[in-house]
């Protein structure tokens, strides 16, 4: 068994970033996730490894990588299935990439950085308006987050599944993470609401007193 860190993740992605051999880092990660233990779990490391070859314009071989993280069912940051439907529409499978999409969708992720994901893949395939429904549903988990967490009353105006009424009761780090999700849900909403001639609303005075205030 190899133990292997966040860390050591994070540098092997940084020396690649360097030389810009994704190839060879999705190799290494894919035999590291073969033997992995400590602070990773098999699934996470997989999941970088899909990353890279997609990276390296492999999208068959990150496909491959990410169904074998959906199917070790370890912990992971973000959804493998948003990564997934990524390489699938880079292979013309659009059909099975919205499937995964919908699949998502149906399991009201609490997570906004799942929902910023799927906003960018569908973003990149010209979809400015599931971008836009995505990135607003993001937004609106963070706010209800925010808003159960410290009761300021402010939340978001949609009805998107962050307003659900589960009986998740977040803490300050719960909504300090999702609050660093919130600037890029915002700015990907208004690219899109660009994109789709919309004029600005709520969302974008909330962003634009985030840019101030940042």
């Amino acid at each position: 068994m190899t133990h292997v860190t966040e860390d050591d993740l994070d540098d092997l992605e940084f020396d690649t970033l360097r030389t810009g051999d994704h190839i060879s880092a999705a190799r290494r990660l894919a035999e590291l996730a073969e033997s992995v233990s400590g602070g990773v779990s098999r699934a996470n490391v997989l999941l970088r490894a899909g990353e890279q070859w997609q990276h390296a314009g492999n999208h068959e071989k990150a496909a491959e990588l990410y169904r074998k993280a959906m199917e070790d069912g370890g912990e992971t940051y973000g959804d493998p299935r948003a990564y997934l439907a990524d390489a699938l529409f880079e292979l013309g499978r659009s059909e099975e990439a919205r499937k995964l999409v919908d699949e998502i969708r149906a399991d009201k992720p609490r997570d906004p950085e799942v929902y910023r994901a799927v906003a960018e893949v569908l973003y990149a395939q010209g979809d400015a308006s599931g971008a836009h429904e995505w990135a607003t549903s993001g937004a609106d988990v963070v706010l209800a987050l925010r808003d159960r967490a410290v009761g300021t009353g402010v939340a978001g105006s949609g009805d998107g599944p962050g307003h659900a009424d589960d009986g998740f009761t977040p803490g300050p780090d719960d909504v300090a993470i999702a609050e660093d999700s919130l600037e890029a849900l915002l700015r990907l909403r208004y690219r899109a609401r660009i994109d789709l001639g919309r004029g600005e609303d709520d969302y974008d005075a909330l962003l634009d007193d985030l840019l101030k205030n940042g």
